[in-house]
């Protein structure tokens, strides 16, 4: 394994120096050219309202050309080493959500977009932790991707104001994109920053939310005279009550965007800069095993503005993080390019564990104080080559990436004088400044991670462009070592441990186009999970596993009918399961996840002005071949079997620029424990919208208003290890943005 590892390093190295030799910094020159000329036969002269007249209604924006009808979904997908592809051409379940659906939806986050997606379950603790479930398979903010590259976007921001483009790959995806730094399978989440347009823009919004949340917002948007250079900034600032009672968010963020076109050079640069505070913020609640079956085996029924985040208890983070891509044209067909990413995080956390431990609501409280620094750098360098055959062209790319990440931390474990007890159905809350006392402040070296890989694949296509063949695989390298750090209050302490590991995960793809309109594909695929830790609960806990091998088979077909497009998939995905034994109390690998399903989406404009989204998924999420068979059969926790999404917008023709939308979320039933004793009942939601466009003299006017949870529904969400979350009451949102 040694020997493996050194001569990986040295591949790594080599790729390294010989693709940055080939990648000029520098731009080419602008070559001059003579403007088009334009022979008008006829002139329509059109009076202008003056400033002072009454405001003018407008229609939608037009359409580009990269999105589909309706403009909410975009048609193209960033595929990791296959490059950027159209929506009928990718042998994987992609779905791309463009920037005129994150604004017309107020999403605030980005859990508030992907949600659209019926293969995407929501398993956010209010405005702390952004997670969610892909095929069954839970993902984190750490997770997801900025332009492409792992360990660069926000740690535990989800913000959405600097995002053009969400995209969801559902999937494993090794070879894509390589092993996610915390081993998500289920899909992954890249996002497009905004980039300048053509025309230069000025967008001011400012927005009031319930709880009396105010926002504001500036986008700035400039291109150079000849085109070439553009840069792009956004600036935020939000304050007030978030969507749980009592929980209250104040962010800063500012984010630049620069891209530089020369005739054989592309360049972008990211950077962007946040501070994020919540106060008081809700979290889950955790039922004890014994009452249970008091409970029927389901959660309690409390008030939708119930209150589980102690008073005194705040998360505090600090995030700066850029990003630098280029490309160059060695020839017309050979192309290199180069990514370097960097992050700093940090976070300090003071929050509480709700313990509900009898029937009549007699709960323990338990405090833990967590302050850290993340740091991540990320790099990728490759070539990418176009050969034609004798009736088939191959797009070969080869690719190198590396990614540090460490992690400074120290937790004070409060003893048991830190706990209290109360009652969940009226609590009884402890000033935590006379209750705590003090608790340290210091950042050891806790743990690291280094994933570094090599990536070759080749796309060939017939000369027709019926049929797409996909062949690689990705040879992966993963260290992870945890250092010696004392725990404050429960007297544990971890030894330093290292582990290292390498595998090599295969892709095998196809696309067969039967027409323009019909695209039929399949794909085996591996994917790679780092090991999970054993649990705070465990009597292992803090102990890192080995990483997890995850296998795919999925097959598929897409529809695209111009003015609707639609994608059926069937898919298998298997992995090992981490497992608490209920004898040890030890959290260990034992058995198998499967997880099967068949996901339906669509998306588009059937009708002018009536514009679609939504879909639904069956997912059969199972454990197998578990210790002793103890959990065979049972369900995965927190899997819904149903989830079916619906998003309708209409335009009102009558009253032009108005335009009401509506939005609904169902989850079946759903379980919170590895035993499926805790079950949550299944649970709908409505969301209700209408937006107003508007010419105030020559800028462009649009109010907008949403009601999310209009009937108020009182429903839980199910998590794991007998856990729960509330799901959030009856709130709303209100804005006003002008383009200038």
């Amino acid at each position: 394994m040694k020997y493996e590892s050194t001569k990986l390093k040295q591949s790594i190295r080599i790729a390294l120096t010989a693709t940055t030799l080939t990648l000029p910094m520098t731009a080419f020159a602008a070559e001059s050219g003579e403007h088009d000329v334009y022979d008008l036969d006829t002139v329509e002269i059109v009076g202008q309202r003056p400033v002072s007249q009454p405001a003018q209604t407008v229609e939608e924006p037009a359409e580009t050309p990269n999105v589909y009808a309706g403009g909410q979904i975009a048609r193209q997908s960033t595929l990791g080493v296959l490059g950027t592809r159209d929506f009928m051409d990718v042998p994987f379940n992609v779905t791309s959500f463009n920037n005129r659906m994150i604004e017309n939806q107020q999403a605030s986050s980005v859990v508030d977009i992907i949600v659209n997606d019926p293969s995407v379950a929501d398993l956010t603790l209010s405005s702390v932790s952004q997670a969610w479930m892909i095929r069954g398979f839970k993902a984190q903010q750490q997770d997801t991707q900025l332009n492409g590259l792992y360990g660069v976007a926000p740690r535990f921001y989800g913000g959405t104001e600097y995002v053009d483009r969400v995209e969801v790959m559902k999937g494993v995806s090794a070879l894509l994109n390589g092993m996610a730094p915390n081993g998500s399978l289920g899909g992954t989440i890249n996002f497009i920053p905004k980039r300048a347009g053509a025309e230069p823009k000025t967008s001011v919004t400012v927005s009031y939310g319930n709880k009396s949340q105010f926002g504001q917002n500036i986008d700035i948007s400039r291109r150079s005279d000849d085109g070439k250079l553009g840069i792009r900034m956004n600036f935020y600032h939000n304050n007030g009550g978030a969507s749980f009672r009592d929980e209250r968010v104040k962010t800063h963020s500012g984010f630049i965007s620069l891209d530089y076109a020369a005739d054989r050079s592309r360049t972008t640069f990211d950077f962007g800069a946040i501070s994020n505070r919540v106060e008081n913020a809700q979290y889950r609640l955790q039922i004890a095993p014994g009452i249970i079956n008091q409970l029927g085996g389901k959660a309690p029924h409390v008030d939708p503005n119930a209150k589980f985040g102690a008073p005194g208890t705040f998360r505090q983070i600090r995030e700066r993080f850029g990003m630098l891509r280029t490309e160059y044209d060695i020839d017309k067909n050979l192309t290199g390019y180069a990514a370097l990413g960097m992050r700093i995080t940090n976070q300090d956390t003071l929050n509480n564990e709700f313990l509900m431990q009898q029937v009549d609501g007699r709960s323990r409280i338990t405090h833990r104080y967590n302050n850290q620094i993340n740091k991540s750098i990320s790099g990728e360098v490759g070539l990418k080559a176009k050969v034609d055959t004798k009736g088939v062209d191959h797009e070969l790319t080869i690719a190198a990436s590396l990614m540090h990440y460490k992690r400074y931390m120290f937790q004070n474990q409060f003893g048991n004088g830190a706990r209290y007890f109360t009652n969940m159905y009226a609590p009884q809350w402890r000033d935590l400044s006379a209750h705590l006392g003090s608790y340290t402040k210091r950042t050891p070296l806790n743990d690291s991670e280094t994933l570094r890989s090599i990536a070759l694949s080749d796309v060939m296509t017939t000369n027709d462009g019926r049929w797409t063949f996909v062949v690689g695989g990705r040879y992966q390298q993963i260290t992870i070592k945890n250092y010696p750090n004392p725990r404050s209050g429960n007297g544990r302490q971890t030894t330093y441990s290292e582990y290292e590991e390498a595998k090599f995960s295969p892709v095998f793809a196809l696309v067969h186009k039967l027409n323009k309109q019909v695209s039929l594909y399949a794909n085996y695929i591996q994917g790679l999970k780092d090991g999970d830790e054993a649990s705070t609960s465990a009597a292992n806990a803090g102990e890192k596993m080995k990483p997890f091998v995850a296998k795919q088979y999925e097959v598929g077909a897409k529809f695209d009918f111009d003015k609707i497009a639609t994608t059926l998939s069937f898919f298998s995905i298997k992995t090992p399961a981490m497992l608490l034994d209920p004898v040890t109390n030890l959290d260990e690998a034992s058995g198998e996840v499967r997880n099967r399903g068949i996901e339906w989406m669509f998306f588009g404009e059937p009708k002018k002005g009536t514009r679609l989204t939504g879909g639904m998924t069956w997912l059969n999420a199972t454990y197998q071949k578990t210790a002793g068979g103890a959990y065979d059969g049972n369900i995965q926790e927190g899997t819904p079997r149903y989830t079916a999404v619906l998003g309708v917008e209409q335009d009102i023709h009558g009253v032009p620029g108005l335009t009401f939308s509506t939005h609904m979320t169902y989850n079946s039933s759903t379980y919170a424990d590895q035993a499926n004793t805790l079950r949550v009942s299944p649970w709908m939601r409505w969301d209700l919208g209408a937006r107003y466009r508007f010419n105030a003299g020559d800028t462009p006017v649009t109010v907008r208003a949403d009601v999310y949870n209009i009937f108020n529904k009182n429903y839980w969400r199910a998590l794991d290890r007998n856990a729960v979350f509330l799901g959030a009451g009856r709130t709303y949102m209100l804005s006003v943005t002008a383009d200038f």
